[in-house]
């Protein structure tokens, strides 16, 4: 049901900003250098698990998994408001 909401609410909104002429360059240009950027953050994230690990500390990989793909979404949350408040 969740993931149906989700689709709804993603070809709704969509839908809503093609209406108001906002989905334009500038949007697709914002989005492309935000997904662009927020790889680097899993990346550093990931050689930092791999520290830990040679250190010895145990973590399962659904919780390392879990928490990458969190700072994945994150980080590209966050490029996103970086890129629309410079653009």
């Amino acid at each position: 049901m969740g993931l149906f909401a989700g689709l709804t609410g993603l070809w709704w909104g969509r839908r809503a900003a093609a209406k108001q002429r906002g989905l334009d360059e500038r949007f697709d240009l914002i989005r492309t250098r935000a997904r662009a950027s927020s790889w680097f953050s899993p990346l550093i994230g990931t050689c930092f698990f791999f520290l830990l690990l040679i250190f010895g500390v145990k973590l399962s990989a659904v919780a390392v998994l879990g928490i990458l793909l969190f700072i994945h979404l994150g980080s590209w949350a966050i490029f996103v408001l970086y890129y629309q408040a410079k653009l």
